[in-house]
């Protein structure tokens, strides 16, 4: 008779992942407790650095996610080290997260030195704390900031929020915008693809040259602001926006240069659109003069968005839907743009810089450009002097019967140079005559309605 041999029947799961669960269930089972220690944490840092509140975007805290500690157990290998999901818990160093965000890169080791100010008293657990808040605890022994496995440095501090014994661990990271965007990207690339990468080099050179590109642009923006700061004065606010623009269009420049070079391995002079879109896109910003700091977050983010992007600068360029304004002077002037977006290279490099600048739908940053264009010929102090003679109504027909012969000679010149200032400054101050003169005709009872050029190529 045959022997059996009984096999040994094979768990059904690896013990690796039932410690993974153990540990998440104590992770949620004290959520709200940790949630608790994570608002503590935030209204205390956001007291300690009230001094530097100029310099602060914001200081927001997060609680270990599920998902984030099931993957972190295996990447780190936690479950090697900790035989016990308590073990994994107590010694995790990134439990609860805190993120203090400043502006720039420059603000970074200001906001660090302004802790290391502060948390001067060691305590027994060889931590420092401030003198008046001992459960609040860093490690700030250690020399920063520290260099991450990228290369790159980093601010982090490690820390213990509540009394020595009873404690739990948090992470302190002190950021740039400039750093909060690259941390987003990197994630996104190279964290959450974990297949084998062909060209790993030439992919880690294209990243880098990215990485370089954005601390260019803090760097220029950091001069901005300095400018900003230095011409702060109420009688110099005209100039401090002059300023401003001329830097913004310059940044615009320069990354829009080195794309083309990528793209086409040459590039052409298009200075003068940089200026346009600078002075329209700061005119729909945060007024500078009152808002600067504001105003330097949306142009860094707008920057942002060309520095990441991959632009080809030989695609033709679309709009989702035709465009169909209410007024004939939009119509004939968005026909022309339309065909001559993909006709004539000026026109089509000024609307790709616009449609990547720009937050919408390219229909809906064409439609704007063009609402644009037409308010500054219909401006309200413009016709000022008709109020005396005609009804609203009556204006409104007149701007028009001037606004459509306007739109044919625009066409008629087609160039890019209709979008610049000093045509829009020649023509305003050629509708200021036309105006002037009618009103004058109304009040001496000889008006006579006229054609008028308002624009000649």
């Amino acid at each position: 008779m045959e022997e059996r041999i009984e096999m040994e029947q094979a768990p059904s799961r690896l013990p690796v992942f039932d410690l993974i669960d153990r540990t998440v269930k104590i992770l949620n089972d004290n959520r709200k407790t940790l949630e608790t220690y994570a608002e503590v944490l935030q209204g205390y840092f956001l007291s300690a650095l009230r001094p530097h509140s100029e310099s602060l975007v914001g200081i927001s805290t997060r609680v270990k996610g599920e998902k984030s500690l099931r993957e972190k157990i295996l990447r780190k290998n936690l479950y090697k080290r900790y035989a016990y999901p308590e073990g994994i818990i107590q010694n995790l160093s990134d439990l609860i997260g805190v993120r203090i965000q400043c502006r720039f890169l420059e603000e970074e080791s200001v906001l660090y030195d302004a802790l290391r100010e502060q948390f001067t008293q060691k305590c027994a657990d060889g931590l420092y704390c401030a003198p008046e808040q001992p459960n609040i605890r860093l490690e700030m022994a250690s020399p920063q900031p520290q260099r991450q496995n990228n290369g790159y440095a980093i601010y982090r501090i490690d820390g213990l929020c509540g009394p020595i014994g009873h404690a739990v661990r948090f992470e302190m990271q002190i950021k740039a915008l400039v750093h909060v965007f690259w941390a987003e990207v990197e994630h996104e690339i190279i964290y959450k693809n974990n297949s084998y990468i062909l060209m790993d080099d030439f992919m880690k050179q294209m990243l880098a040259s990215a990485y370089d590109n954005l601390r260019s642009v803090d760097r220029q923006l950091y001069l901005i602001y300095n400018q900003i700061q230095h011409q702060s004065e109420p009688e110099d606010g005209r100039l401090r926006e002059a300023s401003v623009r001329s830097l913004f269009a310059k940044a615009i420049s320069d990354l829009f240069f080195q794309k083309m070079h990528d793209s086409l391995g040459f590039t052409l002079n298009f200075k003068r659109s940089c200026d346009i879109l600078s002075r329209y896109i700061l005119s729909r910003q945060n007024p500078i003069t009152r808002r600067p700091a504001q105003s330097l977050m949306d142009i860094f983010q707008r920057i942002n968005r060309i520095a990441m992007a991959d632009i080809d600068f030989e695609a033709p360029l679309t709009l989702e839907a035709p465009f169909r304004g209410k007024e004939p002077f939009l119509n004939i002037l968005a026909d022309h743009l339309m065909l001559q977006m993909n006709a004539d290279y000026d026109w089509n490099l000024f609307f790709r810089m616009l449609f990547t600048l720009e937050p919408g739908s390219n229909l809906e940053d064409f439609s704007n450009l063009l609402y644009m264009v037409r308010d500054r010929f219909c401006d309200e102090e413009i016709y000022d002097p008709l109020r005396e003679f005609w009804t609203e109504e009556q204006i409104e027909n007149f701007k028009q019967w001037l606004l459509v012969p306007l739109a044919h000679q625009l066409v008629a010149d087609g160039t890019i140079q209709i979008v610049y200032e000093e045509t829009f400054d020649t023509i305003v101050s050629r509708l200021r005559v036309v105006v002037a003169d009618t009103a004058a005709g109304l009040r001496a009872g000889t008006y006579a309605p006229a054609r008028y050029t308002l624009w000649k190529p």
